[in-house]
């Protein structure tokens, strides 16, 4: 068989050159339609040109997709799906809603209810993908108290978890309470309070507690009441246990901790806001297995971690770690034993894995 020709092709030839191009906020401003073009940005997203709206306050319960809100507007609870308008901002997260949002919902084309505007946010519980991106997910916002909850066996107490979980509340604004669960399995309280001391020195709420003994129940029901909670832990240290035992009503699925390596297994499957009766709210999340921190917010640690705030003015250097520089306070208060060396190696694992 005859070789098939190849089919000929010409290409111009062309000359490139360099060319300048603007930033993204010159070309907004350049179009005719300016005006009416958001420059799409999370600052503006609060700009609609739409008519005829009927807006009505209502805050996020549960999070279906970046489409799909369940909204409570009142007493009542509403799918409620998030305008296309929205979705063209420069959040930095995930999903672009959370729960505990709070939100303005237009009802004009009842039952098709929309979100319209995300209001701002006073605070945010957050974790990161592991990612090198690590893209922010939120898991919950507007809460006024952050239960971290451990437990003291099964899966056993892990100080430095607590460390990471307070670091992350002061970075946020969250006022932590911290809650060790599962007493009923300790043998030696004089143990535990010694734990529980260098928190409870810095004014840290600290409460043991049971479910099986009803221990330390009615002392977290009075911090939280009339307040958003929310309760955050590692899977199986009896954060729904706790929630059940604070409000029998909700009947929250639990699970068991695993025999085999004292870890427990997700119950919760996804946040979801929901009221107490005693008052306030709830916002019920998934376990935590691992908590992390962004590594942008290094710089913040060492003012951050507990009981580190105080040391700001004392070290010789302004940007002490806390670390390898001489003349630093918190290695000298470590040395004399005002700071115990466990809260010391715990802060130099967080800063390491930074």
């Amino acid at each position: 068989m005859k070789q098939k020709d190849k089919k000929i092709t010409r290409r111009q030839k062309l000359n490139l050159g360099n060319t300048k191009v603007q930033d993204g906020d010159f070309y907004d401003e350049i179009q005719s339609s300016a005006s009416k073009k958001s420059r799409r940005t999370q600052d503006k997203s609060s700009q609609s040109l739409k008519k005829e709206l009927e807006l009505v306050k209502g805050r996020v319960v549960e999070v279906k997709s970046n489409y799909l809100n369940i909204v409570r507007i009142g007493d009542k609870e509403y799918p409620c799906i998030l305008s296309g308008r929205l979705k063209q901002f420069l959040f930095q997260t995930r999903m672009l809603s959370a729960v505990g949002d709070r939100v303005n919902v237009d009802i004009s084309a009842e039952p098709d209810y929309r979100i319209e505007e995300l209001l701002p946010r006073t605070n945010t519980l957050s974790r990161y993908t592991e990612n090198n991106f690590q893209k922010e997910i939120i898991v919950a916002c507007n809460i006024d108290y952050l239960v971290i909850t451990a437990s003291w066996a099964m899966p056993n107490l892990k100080p430095g978890l607590i460390d990471r979980y307070l670091c992350i509340a002061n970075i946020n604004k969250l006022n932590p309470i911290i809650c060790i669960n599962k007493m009923d399995l300790c043998q030696d309280m004089a143990e535990a309070e010694e734990v529980a001391a260098y928190y409870k020195k810095l004014d840290i709420p600290v409460i043991f507690s049971s479910t099986i003994t009803n221990m330390g129940i009615d002392k977290l029901k009075s911090l939280i009441k009339d307040k958003d909670s929310v309760f955050s832990g590692q899977s199986g240290t009896g954060k729904t246990s706790l929630i059940n035992a604070l409000e029998p009503g909700l009947e929250l699925a639990v699970s068991a901790v695993s025999d085999f390596n004292e870890k427990g297994r997700h119950t919760t499957s996804q946040a979801r806001l929901l009221k107490w009766s005693f008052g306030g709210n709830l916002v019920d999340t998934p376990g935590l297995k691992t908590v992390n921190l962004h590594r942008e917010q290094k710089s913040l640690i060492p003012s951050a971690f507990p009981g580190f705030s105080i040391y700001a003015d004392k070290c010789y250097y302004r940007s002490c770690t806390h670390s390898h520089e001489t003349d630093c306070a918190v290695k000298r208060d470590v040395e004399n034993g005002f700071i115990p060396l466990q809260r010391y190696e715990s802060y130099l694992r967080i800063m390491e894995s930074l």
